[in-house]
């Protein structure tokens, strides 16, 4: 059967990528999309949109828009109904493709209770497991709880002794209840030191089945991957022909059709391995084994539901080079990497030749508690894993990404880390290594970069003053007093204070003049940022200000500034000292005229700057013996009012 449209049952990056091959084979697509999605990327990407009121998750409706479109085949992607069989079935029943294998083989492999009793009946390699807590002593600790349905690390749990036992099962019964509708669960070894490998394998309609080779998933947090590669650093040959093997014989037995992955636990002290389960389904991280082999499987997998044969052999499969893939999440990683919520106020990235973005955010977006966390795929290909690894590296440190925080500087540092590097990535990588992948900035760049944020906010701020446009940049008539900016940073206060001079600006921390006090000079406002001089340093930054934090990129990574008021409630502002402009802004209205009495706290001038209004409030009674400012003015921080004597 010819297939000309498509519907893709999902949303983000891996809709996108989906219409992306539909596209390129000339095919039509159709997408779906939820309230929370009527505006995004891959609506906007395929030929065709239709809207599920109920969402993603709503068999029903799905299939019934897909029959009113004429559609001829459902892609399911992963995740949502991608391994559910009552759904592929449905599809099946309404006389609509359904890419990817029958439910039959969904229904067995899905059940990781029935899928490891097959491997057992064939000889595989199984660990140890039951389905009966009395049995744990049997297996021995540590434990290894899991859901039987389902995946991504939920109803999992690692118990390290017989007394927690009891509450760990309870507590995966119920994520599992909640998260896949089935509370089943069962125990096996949990190997400590281990790695987490798994085989690509493509079936067809006439029991040709095939590996496209290993990805190594080990770097995990929360039991859900973070990153991939392939090859394994830590496969031999022989142990890759082992391995591999091993999944093409299971996927041959149950007659495996479409694209599909076998899972295994690698213990790296005996080189033993065992099977996990099979995903019959596209995997989040199949990019990186398209890059190595050239091989699209989403292509594959529309080819093969049109009925068509395999069209390459073992023997044509070639594994050429090193891919690595980082998962970008929004989530915070000094939070236990729990996912975090917000708006996507700034997006740039190199987009370089040799990486590969799979992305489903753009500028604005708003980030929701209502679907996974994840933003986006980046996926690196060198001719080496040292070459792939630093060209990964270099991509998300040029990566500019501000209004919600994600763990891209985490895994900056996760690529950087020395036993990454030599390969050392074994399961427990994150635990091993947390003193080496929590590390800030250091103090001489919070330094640089703090003053590059002060410049920054001083030049765009006299940017939009366009009353005093004429005025050479940096000009100033030698009366005011030092500006300054305040910030906050892990939790520590900062002041930095400037000056202009000859042309140039002088600029230092606060109370630090003598270790801290830098030149700029050359400085210029760029569409993302600003470039300058700093001392004797030419330097570009990236920098986006959000609500009270600034965001810098010095390509080296994105550092994130929470920059203070200068009172503590910038709408009613009573001015200490002297009435002087708290900040740049605009006078919209003068409530007195000279001679006039005032008293203490009344309201004498509103300044808009930021888009707010800003209520100037007299400090003390008295008469007001000079006004120096007239409606519509725009004024700079600090300059003087009015004199109240």
């Amino acid at each position: 059967m010819k297939i000309q449209k498509i519907l893709v049952a999902n949303r983000g990056e891996i809709a996108l990528r989906i219409i992306k091959t539909i596209r390129e084979l000339g095919l039509d697509s159709v997408a779906i999309y939820s309230d929370a999605d009527f505006d995004g990327n891959h609506v906007h990407n395929a030929d065709e949109a239709v809207f599920i009121p109920n969402g993603y998750l709503d068999q029903d409706q799905i299939i019934q828009k897909a029959k009113e479109m004429n559609v001829d085949a459902i892609h399911p992607g992963y995740g949502f109904l991608s391994e559910n069989a009552d759904f592929c079935r449905k599809v099946i029943s309404a006389k609509i493709k359904w890419i990817g294998p029958d439910p039959e083989t969904i229904e067995l492999m899905g059940d990781k209770i029935n899928s490891k009793e097959l491997c057992l009946k064939e000889g595989i390699p199984t660990l140890l497991k039951t389905t009966n807590a009395k049995d744990a002593t049997k297996i021995g600790f540590p434990i290894l709880v899991k859901a039987s349905a389902g995946g991504g690390g939920k109803g999992m749990r690692i118990v390290e002794n017989k007394k927690d036992l009891d509450e760990a099962i309870d507590a995966a019964k119920r994520e599992a209840k909640s998260s896949f509708g089935d509370e089943r669960i069962f125990l096996e070894k949990y190997i400590r030191k281990s790695r987490h490998i798994e085989v690509q394998i493509l079936g067809d309609n006439y029991g040709n089945v095939v590996h496209l080779y290993e990805r190594e998933c080990s770097i995990q947090r929360r039991h859900q991957k973070i990153i991939e590669e392939s090859p394994s650093p830590r496969l031999t040959s022989s142990l890759r022909s082992e391995i591999t093997k091993s999944a093409v014989t299971l996927a041959s037995k149950i007659g495996y059709k479409s694209a599909g992955t076998v899972e295994y636990l690698f213990d790296e002290d005996t080189n033993e391995f065992w099977f996990l389960e099979v995903n019959t389904r596209l995997q989040v991280e199949h990019p990186v084994t398209e890059l190595v082999t050239s091989v699209d499987l989403v292509k594959e997998q529309i080819k093969i539901v049109e009925g068509k044969k395999l069209s390459f052999k073992q023997k044509d499969i070639k594994q050429n080079g090193s891919a690595i893939e980082v998962r970008l999440y929004a989530e915070n990683p000094k939070n236990n990497f729990l996912p975090e919520i917000g708006q996507i106020a700034a997006l740039s990235y190199p987009d370089s030749k040799s990486v590969r973005w799979d992305i489903g955010i753009k500028k604005n977006d708003v980030i929701t508690p209502n679907f996974d966390p994840m933003l986006a795929k980046i996926i690196a290909y060198g001719e080496t894993r040292k070459q792939a690894t630093s060209l990964l590296r270099k991509e998300l440190e040029n990566t500019h990404l501000a209004g919600i925080r994600t763990n891209k500087e985490f895994l900056i540092k996760c690529l950087e880390n020395s036993s990454f590097k030599r390969g050392k990535t074994t399961s427990d990588f994150i635990e091993r290594e947390s003193k080496k992948l929590f590390v800030e900035r250091s103090k001489k760049d919070v330094d640089i970069l703090m003053k590059i944020a002060t410049l920054w906010t001083h030049e765009k701020t006299k940017e939009e003053n366009t009353r005093l446009a004429f005025l050479p940049r940096n000009w100033t008539n030698g009366t005011l007093p030092k500006s300054y900016v305040e910030y906050e940073y892990e939790e520590e206060l900062f002041c930095y204070e400037y000056t202009a001079e000859n042309q140039k600006i002088l600029i230092n921390r606060k109370l630090f003049e003598r270790i801290s006090t830098s030149t700029a000079s050359n400085i210029k406002l760029t569409p993302e940022g600003i470039a300058l001089q700093l001392d004797e340093r030419f330097i570009t930054a990236k920098v986006t200000e959000n609500k009270d934090n600034i965001t810098l990129n010095d390509g080296f990574g994105d550092i994130v500034f929470k920059k203070l008021p200068k009172f503590s409630d910038l709408n009613e502002l009573i001015i200490e000292g002297s009435l002087t402009a708290p900040m740049p802004g605009k006078i919209l209205k003068i409530n007195i005229k000279k001679g006039s009495q005032v008293s203490q706290g009344e309201a004498l001038i509103i300044l808009e700057a930021m888009k707010m209004e800003h209520t100037i409030k007299a400090n003390t009674e008295g008469t007001v013996t000079e006004v120096f400012v007239n409606v519509g003015d725009q004024v700079e921080n600090g300059a003087d009012l009015m004199k109240v004597e």
